[in-house]
Formats: structure tokens, sequence, C-alpha cells
């Protein structure tokens, strides 16, 4: 290739670049804004080529997922002292951010040329009489950071480590209640690697939909934990899997699809009567269309306080065909007001959560939490499961679940709502196929030990 063809080349791929890297920054802004990374990248994904989405999306992630760490990094280089210089511009802090976490975490992309794009874009946004300051902030950081995150990862100190792992300060009190220092370390470690897609097919129908896709250049293999689950190499987005708009296929994790096969697993059927199950907090109906599908001869009743997630639940329901058989009813209200039109079966109450257990995937629900709403949400919790447990039938199973590993959501929750409601005692949680850990009395935990698995709690209740 002569010189001039080289230069244009170089030219399209530092536009690229560039491009990416702006869209990351938009993307952060909007994290900050209260949005979900995935949604804005979702969003913008629709007009984006794959190579500058691809960009967008490692970057945004990389920074968001071990924030404080980064922030921790860039920061010892800033030499102005913050009595003088309090405060930096949110867009300034957005470059510094995404340049230390592309620097030392993206190994196959030059540090010059993000580093160039930062730059660039904070001129044409008004930003040049900080360029030297990220310029020379982000040259210490390439020279020195890579080490100064190695010697976090291997300090013996827990602290250090949670630091090394992206952990935000105020949790870890949280997370050394509920598991000794070799379980966090595990855990940490895990942290690290990068979570991958898995799919849940309609029942029968994996075999075939793994040909499409591999058809389709998609790199698939089947679960071995899950009879229905297919496990990619890395994210998606799911309008572009083969099979998903005929709602043959649906993005899911393996830790959600086993914590919404319990219903399955206890459900009872009767000759002579429809039961009812209540799922008591539904969300975008994912799980719901799982429990519609694996339950036939059931009536579901679905709740949920967001009139947003209603509406997305209701699109799920029918892009799986479900929602016309007439047996699904969707209502938009706050569970601890709603009552069911008879008592339920079973009630599945995937509560609202910190969601720690899936801080890998949704790295932006961590930075949005502290003590006190930490608190707020537990109490909410034992509210629903008290509920929960009133308003069961006789006889009927109620399946508490949350995507979270800390013992405040979970062991503690169980504890203070047996307490309140006497005639209820725990099962066992058949999970012995997957890798789990028992709770500390009552439940049990799926470990996210695998890319497809996030880390769930579920405990399982008979009301006597």
């Amino acid at each position: 290739m002569d010189e001039i063809a080289m230069s244009q080349t170089d030219a399209i791929l530092n536009k690229t670049h560039l491009r990416g890297v702006e869209a990351s920054l938009f993307v952060i802004k909007r994290a900050r804004e209260g949005k979900f990374l995935s949604e804005v990248i979702r969003e913008i994904g629709r007009d984006m080529p794959v190579k500058e989405l691809s960009l967008c999306s490692s970057l945004a992630y990389a920074a968001i997922r071990r924030r404080s760490l980064w922030v921790n990094i860039y920061e010892s280089f800033i030499h102005t002292k913050r009595d003088t210089n309090p405060s930096l511009p949110p867009l300034v802090l957005d470059c510094l951010l995404i340049g230390t976490a592309g620097l030392l975490e993206l190994k196959h992309f030059v540090g010059g040329v993000l580093v160039n794009a930062l730059l660039e874009f904070m001129k044409s946004k008004g930003a040049a009489k900080y360029v030297s300051l990220v310029n020379a902030v982000l040259h210490r950081v390439g020279e020195v950071g890579a080490e100064a995150c190695e010697k976090l990862r291997r300090s013996h100190k827990i602290e250090e480590r949670a630091m090394w792992a992206g952990i935000p300060e105020w949790s870890l009190p949280a997370w050394k209640k509920g598991w000794n220092n070799e379980e966090l370390n595990e855990i940490f470690d895990q942290s690290r690697v990068a979570p991958c897609s898995s799919l849940r097919t309609a029942p029968g129908e994996r075999d075939e939909i793994l040909s499409e896709l591999r058809g389709a250049g998609i790199e698939a293999v089947p679960s071995d934990l899950f009879s229905d689950s297919i496990r990619l190499s890395s994210t998606v987005l799911p309008t572009l899997v083969p099979g998903f708009s005929s709602g043959r296929v649906t993005v899911q994790t393996e830790s959600s699809m086993i914590a919404a096969d319990l219903a399955r697993e206890f459900w009872k059927s009767a000759k002579n009567s429809r039961r009812l199950v209540l799922d008591m907090c539904s969300g975008r109906g994912v799980k719901a269309g799982q429990i519609a599908r694996s339950l036939p001869d059931a009536d579901i009743e679905c709740w949920e306080i967001s009139r947003a997630r209603q509406r997305a639940a209701e699109r799920e329901l029918k892009r799986l065909n479900l929602i016309d058989e007439g047996r699904i009813t969707l209502k938009a209200g706050d569970a601890l007001k709603l009552y069911p039109p008879r008592a339920p079966s079973l009630v599945f109450l995937d509560a609202p959560c910190s969601g720690s257990g899936t801080w890998n995937r949704k790295p932006e629900s961590k930075w949005k939490l502290d003590w006190p709403a930490l608190d707020k949400i537990c109490a909410t919790q034992r509210s629903l499961l008290i509920k929960a447990l009133n308003i069961a039938a006789t006889g009927g199973i109620i399946i508490y679940v949350t995507c979270s590993l800390l013992r405040q959501e979970n062991e503690n929750v169980v504890a203070d709502s047996l307490a309140a409601t006497p005639g209820c005692v725990t099962l066992g949680v058949p999970w012995s196929d997957f890798p789990t850990r028992e709770g500390r009395p009552w439940g049990t935990y799926i470990k996210p030990t695998l890319p497809w698995l996030d880390g769930f709690y579920a405990a399982v209740i008979l009301k006597r």
C-alpha cells in the first residue's frame, strides 16, 4: 500500500475511533443522569456502525465497572490542590475516566489514539484550557497506572482487593457479613471476567436455533446447566438474535432462568380448577414469560409498580405469543397495596434489590447506592415478603428471589419475615447441579462463577 493510501486508511481509522470515543462519553453522561448503559447503547446502536458501537460499549463498560479504581488512579496524578481548583467540569472528569479505563483495561487499543480522540473532543466542546492537564494525567496513567492496578490485585488486604475489583467502598462491610475473605476473593476475581449473553429457547427448539445462530456467524454452544439455554461468546443486542422477533429466543442470564424455573419445580396442578400464580414484582416480564410457558395449566397475574416496565412486560408477553391466551393478567401498581382475585397457590417474588450479584453485568447500579439506600431496600423486601406470605393460599408456595449476594437482603429478610408470619417454613432449594452455596441458614446462592451466571439467591417457603 502506498503512502497516500496508508494515510487515507489512518484517517478513516482515526475518525472511527473518534466517533466511538465520543459515543462512549455520551453513554457515560447519560449514565450519570440515571440511565442504564445497556439502554443507551441500544438506542444509539441503531445508527452506528458495528466497529464504532463495539468500541463505545467496551470503553463505557470498562469505565463504569471499576469507576472507583480509575478515579483513585487519575486523581493521584492531579497535582492541582483541591482548595484552589475545587472541581473540574463533568466533561473533563468523564474524559479522565474514559481515558484511564481505556489505557489500563483495553489491551488491544492504541493508547495514543484514544488520548488524541479525547483531547480533540474536549477542544470541540470548548474545554481547551483543560487539554494540557488531561494530557499530562493520562500520560502518567499510561506510564505507571498498570503497576498501581497490579499492586492492588496482589494485595492481601481485602479493602485493596475490593478497590481493584471495582467494589464500592460503602458496601464492603455488607459483603463481609455474609462471606469470608477467601470467598470474597473468589467473587472479586470472577467480577473481572467479562459477562456473556445466554439465550433461553422455546422448548424443544435449542438444536434448530443453535444451527441458525451459527449460520448467522454467532458463536454459540449449548449450556450444560439448563436444558433450554444457549451460551454466546460475548454480549449481544436482543434484536440481532435470530428467532428473537418471533418469540423463539429470549436473552436471559442462566441464573435468572434457573431461579424462574423454581416455579415449575414446586408447581402442583389441580384437576378441577386453574390455580393462580402471582408474579409479585414482574419487571419487564422476562421471568413471567418463562413461568407462563412452563406452566400451561396456571392462571398468572403480574404486578409491577412501574408503568413503563409494565408496558415492556406486555410487549414481552406479546412477543412470546402468550398475551392472547387469556390466562395472564398484567397490573400496574404498588404490590403492597394490590390484592389478587383469589389466594395464589404460588407467589413468585423477585424482589427489588441492590443487584450486587449482577454488578459485573449492570455496573452503573452499584454507584447509585449507599448504606441508607440499602437499608430502605431491605425494609421494602421485608414488607413484600410478609405480604406474600399473608396472601398465599394455605399449602401454597412462596419463592423469594434476589439478584443480590448480600446477607442483609437475603437470609436476614427471610428470618424477619418468618418471625412475623408464624406457620411458614422454608424448604430446600433443588440446585444441587449448579455452582451454589447454602445460605446461613436459609435459602441458597448461585455463585457467579461463569460468564453466563450472575449471583442470585432464592428461598422457598411453604405456608402451612
